[in-house]
């Protein structure tokens, strides 16, 4: 149950503030009397975003109790307790990237941060990990501050981090038995959304999307989720995987081969894809490292530009995105133009959902008038699965939400028509 989730709905503001006032209930996880281990996460999560505590409330010891909550008050004990907040931070580098940790004990401490971020984190950050004594306190709490993601530093692995230190410990105290998931097996909720937060895309970008999920009717929740999560095979417990902008490239790079394919597999095995710029690049077949499921090479220069243009929904797209979203004028930066449908002289199984009705100018001052009339959107079924890129970002906007999480349904089976901004009656 997600207790501690929806306690907080109300105080769901900036991904990154910190909360105070009252204690929320902790959230216990059943097990005989033994040893008990807290953990505290100073982090919201938005109601549809299956944050870390949801993710840790989720292990369930067979020995002992493990308390997961979301505020620092002293009004509960434990053997040992984790302690998880992040900071202000300047652009991620191999220097500020990783955490810092306080704890009495500091060489174990310090291989045991470095054996959860092996995997994750380069060797040179390995290295020179800051684990130091606490200033205060006592020894039996590990409290690590992350760097705020929105500086380049994965959510996704930062709470990676959080769970594999987490169920060591717990399996080090004989509360868990040993194994090798990184994600607890419980965690199995129903339509979710595994939301890709890591190389190739920004931070702020998936936020956009979690927010398009959150904000509206759409029956399907987000975790954030890397690329050593989808090689590990998180997918299989997901309904849909959503690609924000960023760079396709350093999307198939941070996936490696393995987990391009992983990607291609869920698709086609009846998964949803929904893919904004970078990811509508990676969707398609422009270079050899992409998921090459859309049969469609993008136009050149690939770098057209960024600035607000408008887009018009097809009659296929009006009755799919909604009558409201006919004409609007939204945000791009360099997203993909398929100017041709039919490589090879065969038209590509494609349906349009809205094309370019201006254009921008690149950086060099061409106007780059030959992407009027070219898809904007694009939806195509995949083997069993269904797909949907948008070159544009309209999630920029909050008053396009809906037409995001729309598309999104879409490719999850939902009914379009019922996903509306919360708080709005279906449309007819």
């Amino acid at each position: 149950m997600r207790l501690t989730i929806l306690a907080l709905a109300a105080l769901l503001l900036a991904p990154l503030a910190l909360i105070g006032g009252d204690a929320a209930p902790p959230v216990a996880s059943p097990g005989a009397a033994g040893p008990v281990v807290m953990v505290t996460i100073l982090r919201t999560t938005r109601e549809k975003a299956y944050g870390l505590d949801a993710q840790l409330a989720a292990l369930r010891p067979v020995n002992g109790k493990l308390l997961v909550r979301t505020t620092a008050a002293d009004t509960a004990t434990a053997d040992f307790e984790f302690r998880f907040s992040w900071r202000a931070a300047k652009e991620a580098s191999p220097a500020n990237a990783a955490p810092t940790m306080a704890a009495a004990d500091v060489e174990p401490a310090r291989q045991a941060l470095r054996a959860a971020m092996d995997g994750s984190f380069p060797a040179e950050t390995l290295a020179h990990l800051d684990v130091q004594e606490p200033k205060t306190g006592t020894g039996n709490c590990w409290e690590l501050t992350f760097p705020a993601p929105h500086t380049g530093a994965s959510l996704a692995r930062q709470y990676r981090v959080a769970r594999r230190l987490v169920t060591a410990r717990l399996v080090e105290r004989h509360m868990l038995q040993a194994g090798n998931e990184t994600w607890p097996a419980e965690f199995r909720p129903a339509k979710l959304l595994a939301l890709y937060d890591a190389d190739g895309v920004g931070y702020s970008n998936s936020v956009l999307l979690e927010r398009a999920v959150d904000e509206t009717t759409l029956a399907a929740h987000t975790v954030a989720v890397c690329p050593e999560d989808i090689r590990e095979g998180i997918l299989d417990r997901c309904v849909g995987v959503l690609f924000p902008g960023g760079t396709g490239r350093g999307i198939a790079a941070g996936l490696h081969p393995d987990g391009v394919q992983r990607v291609r597999a869920f698709v086609a095995q009846g998964g949803g894809y929904f893919g904004v710029c970078a990811g509508a690049y990676f969707a398609a077949s422009g270079r050899p490292d992409y998921a090459g499921m859309m049969p469609l090479k993008h136009g050149q220069p690939w770098e057209k530009g960024h600035g607000k243009l408008k887009i018009g929904l097809t009659p296929e797209g009006v009755a799919l995105l909604g009558a409201e979203f006919a004409h609007i004028e939204t945000f791009y930066n360099c997203g993909p133009v398929y100017d041709d449908l039919a490589p090879n002289g065969q038209r590509a199984p494609v349906s349009v959902l809205a094309n370019f009705e201006s254009p921008v100018t690149d950086a060099k001052g061409v106007v780059r008038s030959e992407m009027v009339g070219a898809p904007a959107i694009l939806s195509m079924p995949w083997e069993k699965g269904r797909i949907m890129i948008v070159s544009p970002h309209p999630e920029g906007s909050s008053q396009f939400y809906p037409l995001v999480a729309r598309a999104i349904g879409w490719t999850i089976g939902e009914d379009p028509k019922t996903v509306q901004a919360r708080g709005k009656a279906p449309r007819k």
